[in-house]
């Protein structure tokens, strides 16, 4: 029996972990999960449109992207992978690097993780955010939901 897959997209927050819980509890067996990170390149974020990042040279913003993406990774492989495998299913991790901070180019990248991984699910925590912060800095889980090519199960987040 081949296995299906569930992608559960995280960041680097713990309330991420609750994303996983759920899907411990409602697809149990039978599913290889699929752990994916997007990582923005530090190159085209807000960051370094500031004053601090003009002075900062590119080859430094190289190394710092590397440095990112393999903390990003350990994140993945030490916190978020073993809850996962917890149940003894498969887990896979990626970090995917995408060249803008934005909602919509980090919910792209999700979509077509899972397009690509024939998702039969794709999990994402509903981050509290201000109505502000929607309007300003947009929804990764609203592109998603709006977007995906396969289901889109939104876990809420704490209130």
């Amino acid at each position: 029996m081949e296995s299906k897959a569930v992608v559960i997209a995280v960041d680097n927050s713990t309330e991420c972990l609750k994303a996983i819980d759920f899907v411990l509890q409602h697809f149990p067996r039978g599913y290889t999960y699929h752990l994916v990170h997007i990582q923005p390149s530090p190159l085209e974020t807000a960051m370094i449109a500031g004053a601090a990042g003009a002075d900062f040279p590119h080859a430094n913003m190289y190394a710092f992207q590397r440095e990112l993406n393999a903390a990003a990774g350990k994140v993945l492989e030490k916190v978020f992978a073993p809850k996962a495998g917890s149940a003894g299913a498969a887990v896979m991790t990626m970090t995917i690097d995408v060249a803008s901070d934005s909602s919509s180019h980090i919910g792209a990248a999700i979509c077509e993780y899972a397009e690509r991984v024939k998702a039969h699910a794709l999990v994402l925590m509903r981050h509290n955010k201000t109505t502000l912060g929607r309007i300003l800095l947009g929804s990764v889980t609203r592109h998603c939901a709006v977007h995906s090519p396969v289901p889109v199960i939104i876990v809420p987040g704490t209130v």
